[in-house]
């Protein structure tokens, strides 16, 4: 699909060379974007850009590791004169008991889901401060929901979402967007941990893509690609088992991992 926002736009995306990142280097390429596609594997960047002649320029970065958003203002301010679109995808998930995750390695987490998207799109929205810009970050429904095993990975989502609910409530935040996907069919909950259980429902990177393009060019503040999530968080307010339910099910399915172990 073609979406007019994005025709020959400057595009940048992290994380850009697997699941919901990938996706969006795919779906903005028909818009005849031009493309900065950011990621930590030199091979599969390169592939990239063999397959998907809108990436332009790559950036091979661990955006784990500090000072990283620096890497990229520099170049970007080499090879444009704006940005429009930035969409902050890079990230990790961390599963197990809260007592046995790696918290020695919280600051990586820390600076990959959360310092990082924060730090770069302040700095682009500085760097190119004349020109309408919008950054778009992908959270998770876990920043309202969390689920058991995800303690860790769920505090670096829920601290995005109240940094973005206070930059609305000051507003001082009309360029940010933040997306709330629900279990997405890609490998990335697999890097997560050996078996780790699906939560249900899930949904395709295709559709995620699609619901945050739509959304980005619109301007919305918050992207749910997932209306029955949406739905039960609002019935939720009314109907306050429809949670726990849901917190039920997600626990048998962790106690039967941790069985399993």
């Amino acid at each position: 699909m073609v979406y007019k926002a994005f025709t020959e736009a400057n595009v940048i995306i992290t994380g850009a060379c697997s699941g919901i990142g990938r996706e969006l280097v795919k779906q903005v390429s028909e818009s005849r974007a031009n493309i900065l596609a950011i990621d930590y594997r030199k091979e599969d960047l390169e592939g990239l850009m063999q397959e998907f002649p809108q990436v332009t320029h790559s950036l091979e970065l661990d955006l784990s590791q500090k000072g990283t958003h620096s890497t990229i203002l520099a170049f970007v301010k080499k090879i444009w004169t704006h940005v429009d679109f930035c969409f902050a995808n890079a990230g990790i998930a961390e599963f197990g008991p809260a007592e046995s995750q790696k918290w020695e390695e919280m600051d990586k987490l820390f600076q990959l889901n959360v310092h990082s998207p924060i730090q770069l799109g302040l700095g682009l929205k500085e760097a190119f401060a004349t020109q309408p810009f919008r950054h778009v970050i992908t959270a998770s429904a876990m920043s309202y929901w969390t689920l058991p095993g995800y303690s860790l990975y769920a505090a670096t989502k829920s601290a995005l979402l109240q940094w973005a609910q206070t930059l609305w409530a000051e507003k001082s935040g009309n360029w940010l967007t933040l997306v709330f996907p629900i279990a997405t069919k890609t490998n990335f909950f697999d890097e997560a941990g050996k078996n780790v259980p699906k939560a249900w429902p899930q949904q395709s990177a295709e559709w995620v893509a699609r619901e945050m393009l739509r959304g980005a060019a619109k301007g919305k503040n918050k992207i749910y690609p997932s209306k029955l999530f949406l739905s039960a968080l609002i019935l939720n307010r009314f109907l306050r088992f429809i949670r726990r339910i849901v917190l039920w099910i997600e626990y048998r399915k962790y106690k039967n991992w941790q069985n399993q172990q």
